[in-house]
């Protein structure tokens, strides 16, 4: 009996220090610099996003499928945004599975969940991340002045930025489970419509 009382404990002690680590490295990864390395397979209502930028401004109204696409009130947006994360600091950040919500300009993008464990090495290591964007957008652009918005946005020769948050639900591993953490952390970012554009024009290049 005093055996087995003993084996459970240093169990339970050993599944602390588990996630213990796992916290630290949590905390790690919210002091990490987040950067947009690249935008792949960018389509809006079934059109590729690069054919409809024109001499540097975003034409939406050459889509031959967004008209259709209001009148039927659905625009799906699709894209693998791939997110470089890069640890300054001195200590491994890291996760397990996780949920995720991207907002802009504190309106839901997207959401979904990255099923497995990502780690980045002290002293400046970096990882992408592929986030993955398939959302009907359409109670976003259906309004007259977002769409203005977005396009001035987009269009515009001068630099100009917006708020980009990505909330983190971690979850936590003990033992062969993972148990979802309460609530989300964020991270807040400005995004440039420079950025994007770059990101978008990498896409497209042969």
């Amino acid at each position: 009996m005093r055996r087995a009382i003993s084996t459970l404990l240093i169990l339970f002690m050993i599944a602390g220090c588990g996630i213990n680590r796992q916290i630290d490295q949590m905390k790690a990864l919210e002091n990490c610099k987040y950067t947009i390395r690249s935008a792949d397979s960018i389509f809006l209502a079934n059109t590729d996003i690069s054919k409809l930028i024109q001499n540097n401004k975003f034409n939406l109204e050459s889509a031959p499928n967004f008209a259709i696409a209001l009148l039927q009130q659905k625009l799906p947006l699709k894209a693998r945004i791939n997110l470089q994360i890069q640890n300054p600091g001195k200590e491994t950040a890291g996760i397990n599975e996780f949920d995720y919500q991207v907002l802009l300009e504190g309106k839901n993008l997207t959401q979904g969940t990255i099923d497995q464990k990502i780690s980045i090495a002290p002293n400046g290591g970096s990882v992408v991340v592929p986030i993955q964007i398939n959302q009907d957008i359409y109670p976003l652009l259906a309004d007259a002045k977002n769409r203005k918005a977005a396009v001035d946005f987009l269009s515009s020769n001068a630099e100009k930025k917006a708020k980009v948050t990505l909330k983190i639900k971690p979850k936590i591993g003990v033992g062969n489970s993972q148990i979802e953490l309460p609530g989300y952390f964020s991270i807040d970012k400005e995004i440039s419509n420079k950025t994007i554009l770059s990101a978008i024009e990498r896409s497209s290049a042969p």
